[in-house]
């Protein structure tokens, strides 16, 4: 990786941050979470909901939080044509581009991009950035492995070709007779993780900020394992000096700036792992279902959800956004040293760009 970025990258990290360069960002680009949500209450399938109930759903969404948030990741199907308008201009976005289903072999899950949707066309719709979402198991079989890897740097050529950085998003699953949350997963799950993204480490991948789940799962760590945060005790598997040591190795194996996703755990953790993650050198957060997900328990009852939103959901985001004053600036990152600098920069840059 070099400390040098394009003008369209180095404006697209820049518009992405604060003016401390710090990523304070949400995500409302879930999709089957969301859907869930919109049909708990009548136990209706899903995959049987309208194009305008989740639309609104996310509009809603977009209206409450984009104006809190220096970064807003949306999807292409629902959220862009319906709540483009609601997000604020000075407000990046950022654009999802893997679709939610995956294609299963075996139980590995192999990626693909929304059909109809690409990094030219999300530039065209006014992005800021790229998030591509690869599943990855470092355990999986080869041909699953290269598949996610081609998919990445294909990606990542592509956002180097229209000069958009580059979010990559990664995350461990179970596999079949896998109980993702069992003690014997959680145990492995911490090499998982790490090994996971020091496969993607490489230049090749083009990548620009890792979006990354934590490492380990506090509710099995010692001090919070009886039940600090749900009031279910569990196996104490690790200690928290074990946790910070794999932050730590996480931090050393990111060659560009990283931030922190908030993976479905609930908030008062999440607040836990982004101190952790910040001491460790995450440069912020990309925040979705910790925000918001609790304000449609009160679905269908739209108001409700809306004023649960702003009661709870938009000062736990403020908060969330103060907290993130002791992440370490994307800018500082050991990648750019003293600071990124214009690739080209000089007399004639006019020519050599884009050339």
């Amino acid at each position: 990786m070099s400390d040098v970025l394009s003008a369209g990258k180095l404006r697209g990290m820049m518009t992405l941050a604060d003016d401390d360069g710090v990523f304070r960002m949400v995500a409302v680009d879930q999709r089957p979470p969301l859907f869930a949500a919109l049909t708990r209450h009548d136990g209706r399938d899903p995959g049987g909901l309208g194009f305008d109930e989740v639309a609104r759903a996310k509009t809603l969404l977009a209206r409450v939080l984009a104006p809190e948030a220096g970064a807003i990741l949306i999807d292409p199907v629902w959220t862009h044509p319906s709540a483009l308008m609601a997000v604020p201009g000075r407000t990046a976005v950022i654009s999802t581009l893997e679709d939610y289903g995956f294609d299963e072999v075996a139980g590995e899950r192999r990626s693909h991009t929304i059909e109809g949707w690409s990094v030219a066309a999300a530039k065209r719709a006014g992005a800021s950035a790229i998030k591509l979402l690869a599943w990855y198991r470092p355990d999986a079989s080869g041909a699953t492995r290269a598949h996610q890897e081609a998919l990445v740097a294909e990606v990542g050529e592509a956002c180097a070709r229209h000069d958009l950085p580059f979010i990559l998003e990664l995350l461990v699953y179970p596999l079949p007779g896998e109980d993702a949350a069992s003690a014997e997963y959680q145990a492995r799950r911490p090499e998982r993780v790490l090994e996971s993204v020091r496969r993607f480490a490489d230049p090749r991948f083009g990548v620009d900020v890792y979006k990354l789940e934590f490492p380990a799962d506090l509710k099995f760590c010692r001090g919070y394992h009886a039940g600090a945060f749900d009031g279910r005790e569990r196996p104490a598997l690790f200690a928290l000096d074990e946790v910070r040591s794999w932050l730590a190795d996480l931090d050393a194996a990111t060659p560009a700036p990283w931030v922190l996703l908030s993976a479905g755990v609930g908030a008062d953790e999440f607040e836990v792992d982004l101190e952790l993650a910040y001491r460790a050198g995450a440069s912020g957060f990309l925040a979705g279902r910790a925000v918001w997900l609790e304000a449609f328990e009160a679905y269908p009852d739209v108001e409700a959800v809306e004023a649960h939103l702003r009661r709870r959901s938009v000062p736990y985001l403020r908060a969330l956004a103060a907290r993130a004053a002791t992440a370490l600036p994307w800018h500082a990152h050991r990648r750019f040293g003293a600071a990124p600098e214009l690739e080209g920069a000089g007399e004639g840059w006019h020519r050599r760009y884009g050339a």
